[in-house]
């Protein structure tokens, strides 16, 4: 690694030079025009962690974007690269001059400017000074606010290489990394020491001051231990350079290429990647710890194979990094050309192989090689421990004994007050969904065992394995597989897998209501931007859950079972019903952003059946996909004008009767609307209750869209008779609370403001 050059008057090149140069060249009027060129910028650091380049090279992009247009550099394009040793920029057809247009600055007020005798301030001169200004360049403007000075700068036409060292150092320091250090005098942080800077416009090297570095015309390239010094003049020879060397600059080009090596790798002992390590982050990281990958094929003793799949995974992937393989798929149909200890060897069987990718080529192979090998066997040897020593515990319901221990949240109780909780919502959610008993007791079994496996020696060292543990303990402790399948479920969905049992997806959505009831008593609820025990999260995965069972989900009763438990079994009845009130809210709000099937509903839709009771979770997702696929259905918009014109005649009507009396009717048509009620009720109540609601809103629509509307033509709801007044008010309630309380409020529909009438 290159020692940092000193920087001595690099402010003076940067700021003072450039500045002066500046000057002399910006009071002309006008340059020579040039061709614009590309600009280079590599900031080459210690080790970046795999865990900040992604979004050090995201942030390197918008900043260097946004600072571009602010500084009114036009380009042609920009594009942010990065490696863990250099986060790179390369913009092109950025334009030989900076067109700095006038413009009016507000400054300090006007009290805060001048003394009693008139004389500028230190506020002032401090102000011109940062500005670039003079006295002469100012006035004072009066604002809402009071009198402020206003500075007049000239517009002026800067060549891009007097502007870029600035903006390349106030690039470097908008950069933001969660942890950042010091390392020179200058005080500057970052994620790790700068220490080399590469920065070149056209022909051009731009002396730009970063803390000790000064920019130059050069990049280094190798072992980090033995780097070498590269000249680059060009953005294509740096592409080169790199390229030559091995160093892949594009995330996903390095991606991509450790993937083709560790497929090559793996082919020469007939195997292939496994598809785990590859589908959950291991490539990812991988990529974004090397900048010149190199495979190095190896092996580990065989013994270990009879660790769990997973756990196996999560070994290699956690203390080494190196990719497992699978067998290679035969081409040959059929296995009856197989060999016997291949038909017998179990599905997801591994091989005893692996491939690592290593940072540039070894001299010793071999020796790397046995150094690999040896860490992976003492670090599978330790999972072999946890793995055996876990088993002494078992079964697995001894272990859940220990789940006093685990505190799930001081205020909430420990994980064996979780499990007692989800038992006792097991009752409600078992009858909704008219589970047989067999799948009762599977449910109950499940819950009582789903965090058994916290406790275990496994899911200490591999928290990520939490419930892939518990399955496989619950087999070998004797339980039936569907109670094994959901404690591995419960913890679903993560990326894109959804629990596949009925069981496990109960568990699931049993274990998340609870967590966020919990959460939500106490007050803890998601904002904007915080979000520390993932209730977001919990409340999408339920909502996902629940569509893809696509059974009643009752959150009501749910809910008020959840009253009579643990957090909220003493509190006021009020807060209970607040809490409850306030999940039941935050629950149904997820449809406003869930995934939906395409064509997915418009956000009108969602409204209008969220303005509607919403006892239970799926039958409202239903009726919002009932909705969407009557759009541009006459029949919807005839309902929709029904439930319009209802709702805006009881809009603030002091209704006192809210039952019909048919001995009070006067006008014919008052009648024949309350026998059209009557002849239609029992057969929507009936499509409702089948949840044909698509059929059920057609056939409002057609029932009281004409009769409704001959009715308004002339009768006079709001009579001078206040019998006969609250009566009629009575009688649109009734149709208004027909379809509203069961379905939606169709008022909320943006077509009511697009149409006036139906064709």
């Amino acid at each position: 690694m290159p020692k940092p050059k000193r920087a001595r008057g690099s402010w003076l090149v940067a700021r003072g030079k450039g500045r002066k140069a500046s000057s002399l060249k910006s009071s002309t009027s006008s340059l020579e025009p040039r061709a614009s060129s590309d600009f280079l910028f590599e900031i080459g650091t210690e080790e970046l962690p795999a865990a900040y380049l992604p979004t050090l090279i995201a942030q390197l992009g918008r900043e260097a974007a946004q600072l571009l247009a602010a500084r009114h550099l036009r380009f042609v394009s920009l594009e942010p690269l990065g490696t863990p040793r250099r986060l790179v920029l390369v913009v092109r057809g950025l334009a030989p001059v900076q067109e700095q247009p006038a413009e009016e600055i507000r400054g300090p007020s006007k009290q805060a400017s001048f003394d009693e005798q008139g004389r500028p301030t230190q506020a002032l001169l401090g102000f011109l000074k940062t500005r670039g200004g003079t006295l002469a360049q100012t006035t004072i403007s009066a604002t809402p606010k009071g009198e402020y000075v206003y500075l007049t700068t000239r517009p002026a036409r800067i060549p891009s290489e007097q502007a870029l060292p600035n903006f390349c150092a106030e690039l470097i320091q908008r950069l933001r990394a969660p942890k950042t250090m010091r390392w020179d005098a200058s005080g500057l942080r970052f994620a790790r020491p700068i220490r080399w800077i590469l920065a070149r416009y056209g022909a051009h090297v731009i002396r730009c001051a970063i803390g000790a570095c000064v920019g130059g015309d050069r990049t280094w390239i190798g072992a980090p231990k033995r780097p070498r010094a590269v000249r680059i003049t060009s953005v294509e020879a740096y592409v080169h350079a790199l390229r030559r060397a091995g160093v892949l600059l594009n995330p996903q080009e390095r991606r991509q290429r450790i993937r083709e090596l560790v497929e090559q790798a793996a082919a020469k002992v007939k195997g292939a990647p496994a598809a785990d390590m590859l589908s959950h982050g291991l490539l990812d990281e991988v990529a974004d710890l090397v900048e010149h990958p190199v495979a190095l094929p190896g092996a580990f003793e065989a013994k270990y194979l009879e660790l769990p799949r997973e756990l196996l995974l999560a070994s290699m992937a956690k203390y080494q990094r190196v990719f497992a393989l699978d067998p290679a798929p035969r081409d040959v149909p059929g296995d009856e050309l197989q060999a016997p200890s291949e038909r017998s060897a179990p599905p997801d069987a591994l091989l005893n192989s692996f491939v690592a990718i290593l940072e540039g080529s070894t001299n010793q192979p071999a020796r790397v090689r046995r150094m690999i090998e040896h860490i992976l066997n003492a670090r599978l040897a330790d999972s072999l421990l946890f793995w055996t020593e876990d088993h002494r515990h078992l079964p697995l319901e001894r272990m859940a004994a220990g789940l006093t221990s685990v505190t799930f949240h001081e205020q909430l109780g420990s994980m064996a007050d979780k499990a007692l909780r989800l038992r006792a919502l097991c009752a409600p959610l078992a009858e909704a969904w008219q589970l047989r008993d067999e799948e009762r007791v599977h449910l109950l079994r499940a819950c009582q065992l789903s965090k058994a496996d916290l406790v275990s020696a496994a899911v200490r060292e591999f928290p990520t394995l939490q419930g892939v543990v518990g399955k496989y303990y619950a087999l070998h402790s004797g339980e039936p597989r569907p109670v094994a399948q959901a404690i591995e479920e419960h913890y679903l969905p993560l990326g894109d897998r959804m629990p596949s049992t009925l069981i496990g997806s109960a568990v699931a959505l049993l274990d998340k209501l609870d967590t966020l009831t919990g959460y939500f008593g106490l007050g803890i609820e998601p904002t904007g931007d915080q979000d520390p025990f993932g209730l977001r999260r919990a409340a999408q995965g339920l909502v996902q859950i629940a569509w893809a069972v696509h059974r009643p989900l009752p959150l009501d009763q749910l809910l008020r079972v959840f009253g009579t438990l643990g957090p909220l079994r003493s509190a006021d009845p009020k807060k209970i019903a607040t809490t409850s009130t306030r999940v039941h809210r935050y629950l149904l709000e997820r449809l406003y952003t869930f995934e939906w099937p395409q064509p997915a509903p418009s956000t009108d839709c969602v409204e209008a059946v969220l303005s509607s009771p919403c006892p239970d979770l799926v039958d409202a997702m239903d009726r919002i996909r009932s909705l969407q696929q009557l759009t541009g259905h006459p029949g919807l918009l005839k309902a929709a004008k029904v439930i319009e014109r209802t709702r805006n005649i009881l809009r603030g009507a002091p209704l006192q009767q809210f039952q019909v009396d048919p001995g009070r009717f006067q006008d014919p048509l008052e009648r024949q609307l309350w026998d059209a009620y009557q002849a239609n009720e029992e057969r929507l109540l009936g499509l409702s209750r089948e949840r044909a609601y698509g059929e059920a809103t057609t056939l409002f629509g057609e029932t009281f869209f004409h009769p409704l509307h001959e009715f308004f033509e002339r009768v006079l709801v709001n009579a001078p008779d206040s019998a006969l007044q609250q009566n009629r008010l009575a009688l649109m309630r009734a149709i208004n609370t027909l379809y509203t309380e069961r379905i939606a409020d169709l008022s909320k529909l943006t077509i009511l403001q697009r149409e006036e009438s139906p064709a």
